[in-house]
């Protein structure tokens, strides 16, 4: 696993999965981060003479506007003294990131994701961060190892992860069909079932028709609440009981579960179609009227446009959460990845050469992290135009709706819960609430790939026998068979394998 290849072979087969995020700190109107002077400020205004220093800035994701349209870029540049050549690439971006680090032309400071991480890492291509944290004491006062441990690569911090978002997802149920029926709002996985079968037989919405399913969904995720209602997760995650690595889809409480989700289905009350839906195709079925009980985000359902929309269909309408469901394991709402960041972020090991260089970057990324005017910049704007400060709190002005690219900017992320409250206050409930839920703690993103097998064949295996299984299509009696192909066909236990190495270097497992 460890093994390195040559670097140009290495550029042409690079494959990296780049996630775009976005969050916010508490704000502050005097503008200075916590426990120390601005370096933006401070140390940038002795110098103000100074020609700024030159860097290039990598990104992935939609594009931004140009300098002399985006007032963030332009006061960052202005308050830090710099001049920042910001590359935002909207397709292929790993690859054309492999051309200028093969071709001896990388970027200052790059987007970097989870393969190329481990790979560049490997290849001595990346800058160790860890003797630089000081340098940034913004960073080192909010980054606790397991953050940190999200840019390692055997053991070395070679990226500085974003700060991860917050839980968004829970279960969601029409109010005023449980009105109608006259029913109570479910808790465990009994009543659940009661109700499910209500809003498909009992004609919740009063229109003489049997045109109601009580659960729509998006492929198996449409059962997260069930799972942690056993105390798993879905398939293929990696969590630790009773300090054991176990796979979720060999725990036998998933097997359990699995035996609930089938009665259901068996039952009639879930959307025949949730395999195939994609996107939104769930949310739209609620919002017709065509099912009351799915699993979303709040912001697919309770943002202004949404409520809007469905309350033009049925105004009656209600959508209400749902805390998690009691069962025979635990009442976790979903699983939570302890290793998912919303990206990362590098430095070529190059720029130790041209310190100058560094020092600037260095100095962005602390000024844009942490309880600060350079966190409020990159979050909410400028001050007096995009925002204005009462009362120790952001208050958003009609401007802050032109800053939808902001995020881009948001190179280290946020405090998420903060910067949602501004960005959404009529939602704060709905967020709260979500963000409060119990959670399964996986360990997903942090186990790499081992060497020699094609993840993509294991996933799409254990999903089609699965969905098989829970639509009566192969018995359960075959799971321990179902396992054991695993095993054999598809090497499970070099993940298995992967996963405990990786978590006991990390120090989750002991």
């Amino acid at each position: 696993m460890k093994k390195a290849i040559p670097v140009l072979l290495m550029m042409v087969m690079l494959v990296g999965v780049v996630l775009a995020g976005c969050g916010d700190n508490s704000p502050s109107s005097s503008g200075k981060p916590s426990g120390q002077a601005e370096r933006g400020d401070s140390s940038k205004d002795s110098n103000a003479s100074k020609e700024p220093v030159e860097i290039t800035v990598m990104l992935s994701g939609p594009g931004v506007p140009d300098l002399d349209k985006n007032p963030i870029w332009q006061q960052l540049s202005n308050d830090l003294n710099m001049d920042m050549e910001l590359n935002v690439i909207a397709s292929e971006y790993d690859q054309q990131l492999n051309v200028k680090m093969a071709g001896g032309t990388p970027p200052d400071l790059f987007n970097i994701g989870k393969v190329p991480l481990t790979e560049m890492g490997r290849q001595g291509l990346l800058l160790d961060l860890e003797p630089y944290l000081d340098d940034m004491p913004n960073v080192k006062a909010l980054y606790d190892e397991n953050l940190l441990n999200k840019g390692r690569v055997d053991g070395t911090l070679y990226a500085l992860p974003k700060r991860a978002d917050i839980p968004m997802d829970s279960l969601w149920i029409r109010k005023d069909w449980l009105e109608r029926l006259d029913l109570e709002m479910p808790t465990n996985l009994e009543t659940f079932k009661e109700v499910a079968l209500a809003f498909t037989n009992e004609d919740p919405d009063g229109n003489g028709k049997a045109d109601t399913y009580g659960i729509t969904g998006t492929a198996l995720y449409t059962f997260a609440p069930i799972f942690g209602a056993y105390g798993t997760g879905g398939p293929g995650s990696y969590a630790i009981k009773g300090g054991e690595l176990v796979y979720t889809t060999e725990d036998p409480a998933f097997r359990e579960a699995l035996s609930y989700i089938a009665d259901l289905i068996a039952a009639g009350v879930v959307d025949p179609e949730i395999m195939a839906n994609k996107g939104t195709d769930d949310q739209q079925k609620a919002f017709q009227g065509k099912a009351g009980i799915l699993f979303r985000g709040w912001g697919e359902l309770v943002k202004d446009s949404y409520v809007e929309q469905y309350k033009s269909i049925n105004p009656d309408a209600e959508w209400v959460q749902v805390g998690a469901l009691e069962g025979p394991g635990d009442n976790y709402m979903s699983v939570w990845d302890l290793g998912r960041t919303p990206n990362r972020l590098a430095i070529p090991k190059s720029l130790e050469k041209s310190p100058e260089k560094l020092e600037q970057v260095l100095e962005l990324l602390n000024y844009v992290t942490g309880d600060g005017k350079g966190q409020n910049i990159v979050n909410y704007g400028i001050e007096g135009t995009h925002y204005k400060v009462e009362n120790g709190e952001v208050v958003p002005l009609p401007a802050m709706s032109d800053l939808d690219y902001s995020w881009q900017m948001q190179l280290t992320a946020r405090d998420e819960l903060a910067y949602l409250s501004v960005k959404f206050a009529n939602q704060k409930p709905y967020i709260a609430f979500a963000q409060e839920q119990p959670r399964l703690e996986v360990y997903d993103s942090f186990i790499p790939v081992p060497q020699g097998v094609v993840a993509d064949d294991k996933t799409t295996y254990e999903t089609e026998e699965i969905t098989k299984f829970i639509y009566g299509r192969r018995p359960l009696g075959d799971y321990d068979q179902f396992i054991e192909t695993l095993y054999k066909q598809f090497q499970l236990q070099l993940y298995l394998d992967s996963a405990e190495d990786t978590l006991t270097e990390l120090g989750y497992l002991q």
